[in-house]
C-alpha cells in the first residue's frame, strides 16, 4: 500500500524532529512526522505514577541554552531553578559548596569548613572568567580530556574527586571526565550564566510545547519505521510512503539501523543510567539542591529531592526522591544497595522510603560525539534528499538537539529553493 506524496517526512519526534518541524512550519512548508511511539518528546519523557512525575532518568534543564531561549516559552514552562551549588556527602557528612555570586552569606560561611581548598576557589573564579560570555562549543581551542583539562588549569585532586568528578560525572554519565574540554566548558559557562531548573511539570513539557506549536495532525503516532531507501519510507504496518525529502531525527543506534551502509557497521555505543524513584513522607531537607557522591563509593552518584524543586512533582503532602546510578547494573539487590546508602546520607527514616520506580536506560546519551567535539559540525545532508539530526550531530545536550533540528530544517529549506 502506498501514501499519497508528503513533501517531506521527518522520522522521530524527539526534540531534533519537533525543532526541525518548527522551522519547516514558520517557513509554511507542509510535512509529516512519523513517530513510533505514542507521545513526542524521545528520551525526554515524564511518566505520572501514584501521582508523582517521573522523569525517565533524571534529567535537568539549563535555561542559559541559546537555542531553547529561541524555541521556548519559559514562563509557560513555570521554570523551577535548583539551588545554585550543591551538598556533598564525604566522610560521614554533607558539606555545602554554595555559588558565592548568588549565595554569598552561605559561601562565605562554608570558608571555615576546609572541605575545598582555598586556591580551587580561587581557580573557580578564574574559570567562569574564562567562559564567561560563551555561547556556543568553542570547537577552535585546544582539546583534552575534561580530566586533563582542569589538572592543566590549575585544580587540586581534592576538588576534582569531591566535586567536579561526581557533578560533572553526572552531567557526562561517565566518571572517568574522559567527555571533551570543550563540552565542559560550554557547559560549564551555561550553568555559570542560567542555572539549572527543571519544567514545573516535568521535562516532557519541553516536546509537548514544542508539538504543541505545530499544525493539528502533522505527528502520526505509533508509526514505527522500518526502513529508508530511495525517496521511501517504510512503516512497521507495511505502508510505503513517498517522500522527496526525509529527515532521520531519530536517535543515532536508530539511525545506523535504517541506513546500514550510510555510516558505520556496528551499532554505536551509548551511555547507560540508571535512577530510582522513592516517595516519602518527609523530605529529606528543604531545598532543591543536587547531592553528590565526594566519596567515589556508589553505587549512587547523586541525588536530588526533586519535590523540592517542583511541588507539582509529587502529591500533596509527599516528596519525590531521585537517587542516580551511572550505568545500568543487573543486580536484582540494586534498589536495596540504593536504598542502603541513601540511609547513610539521609538517615534512618529512607528505610521507609516507598520504592515507585526504577529506570534502567541504556542509551541515555551517544558515546561518540562527547569524546571529541571536533572542529567542524556533520553535515545534515547524508545525501540527496535524505538529512540527519539528534544530538549525536551537535553537542549532546538539549540544546544540541535544538540546534540540529534546526539546522536540518535549513538544509531542506535550501535544498528546495
Amino acid at each position: 500500500m502506498s501514501a499519497a506524496t508528503p513533501e517531506i517526512v521527518i522520522i522521530g519526534a524527539g526534540l531534533s524532529g519537533l525543532a526541525c518541524a518548527r522551522r519547516l512550519a514558520r517557513a509554511g512548508i507542509p510535512f509529516v512526522i512519523q513517530e513510533a511511539s505514542g507521545t513526542v518528546g524521545g528520551r525526554v519523557r515524564t511518566d505520572v505514577v501514584d501521582g508523582f512525575r517521573l522523569d525517565r532518568g533524571f534529567q535537568v534543564f539549563l535555561p542559559a541554552y541559546p537555542m531553547a531561549k529561541k524555541l521556548l516559552d519559559y514562563d509557560g514552562l513555570e521554570l523551577k531553578p535548583f539551588f545554585r551549588g550543591a551538598d556533598v556527602f564525604h566522610a560521614g557528612a554533607f558539606h555545602r559548596l554554595a555559588d558565592p555570586i548568588h549565595h554569598p552569606q552561605m559561601a562565605f560561611a562554608g570558608l571555615a569548613d576546609g572541605f575545598v581548598p582555598w586556591r580551587d576557589k580561587w581557580f573557580s573564579l578564574l574559570l567562569r572568567k574564562e567562559v564567561f560570555g560563551m555561547r556556543e562549543v568553542p570547537r577552535s581551542i585546544k582539546e583534552l580530556t575534561t580530566e586533563h583539562f582542569l589538572r592543566e588549569f590549575g585544580f587540586s585532586e581534592t576538588i576534582i574527586e569531591r566535586f567536579f568528578r561526581p557533578f560533572f560525572g553526572g552531567i557526562f554519565n561517565e566518571k572517568d571526565l574522559r567527555t571533551s574540554s570543550r563540552m565542559f566548558m560550554f557547559l560549564f559557562s551555561m550553568f555559570d550564566r542560567g542555572g539549572s531548573a527543571l519544567p514545573a511539570k516535568g521535562m516532557q513539557a519541553i516536546p509537548e510545547q514544542l508539538a504543541a506549536a505545530l499544525p493539528a495532525g502533522c505527528i502520526r503516532f505509533n508509526s514505527p519505521v522500518t526502513s529508508v531507501a530511495g525517496g521511501e519510507v517504510t512503516l512497521d504496518s507495511g505502508e510505503v510512503i513517498k517522500a522527496r525529502h526525509i529527515v532521520l531525527a531519530t536517535c543515532e543506534d536508530m539511525a545506523v539501523r535504517l541506513l546500514p551502509h550510510s555510516g558505520p557497521t556496528k551499532a554505536p555505543s551509548s551511555r547507560p543510567l540508571t535512577c530510582v524513584y522513592y516517595a516519602a513522607d518527609e523530605a529529606p531537607g528543604a531545598e532543591g539542591i543536587l547531592c553528590l557522591d565526594g566519596d567515589g563509593r556508589g553505587p549512587v552518584n547523586h541525588a536530588c529531592v526533586v519535590s523540592n524543586v517542583s511541588r507539582d512533582y509529587a502529591p500533596q503532602g509527599q516528596h519525590l526522591i531521585s537517587a542516580s546510578v551511572l550505568g545500568a547494573p543487573s543486580s536484582a539487590e540494586l534498589e536495596s544497595v540504593v536504598r542502603e546508602q541513601m540511609c547513610a546520607w539521609f538517615g534512618p527514616a529512607a528505610h521507609h522510603w516507598r520504592h515507585l520506580r526504577t529506570y534502567q536506560i541504556r542509551n541515555a546519551q551517544p558515546e561518540s560525539r562527547q569524546l571529541k567535539v571536533g572542529d567542524s559540525v556533520p553535515d545534515p545532508v547524508i545525501a540527496p534528499g535524505l538529512y540527519r539530526c539528534g544530538d549525536y550531530c551537535e553537542d549532546v545536550s538539549i540544546n544540541g538537539a535544538l540546534l540540529s533540528g534546526d539546522r536540518a530544517a535549513r538544509a531542506v529549506i535550501e535544498a528546495m529553493a
